[in-house]
């Protein structure tokens, strides 16, 4: 599954196999679609960019596009363009 820690409020995000979102957040746990809206639990609310980043569409390695696809800067490459 993917998971991640909400960097401001320190809530888990972390996506089902349903696609759905649970977040906790302080022992207290919802069940947020991908858009961010509450399905289910006593956690109402969610950062909805969070869970469509987590849980929305993912591209593929070796589509066009995909960051993870591109070399990483490195300091001979990063001024190369200048």
């Amino acid at each position: 599954m993917r998971t991640r820690r909400h960097p401001l409020s320190g809530a888990l995000y972390d996506v089902r196999p349903d696609g759905n979102v649970d977040v906790t957040l302080g022992g207290v746990t919802g069940v947020f679609d991908v858009d961010g809206r509450w399905v289910s639990g006593d956690l109402h609310r969610c950062d909805p960019m969070l869970t469509n980043w987590l849980a929305g569409p993912q591209l593929p390695a070796g589509v066009p596009g995909n960051p993870k696809d591109f070399p990483a800067a490195t300091p001979d490459t990063a001024n190369a363009a200048s």
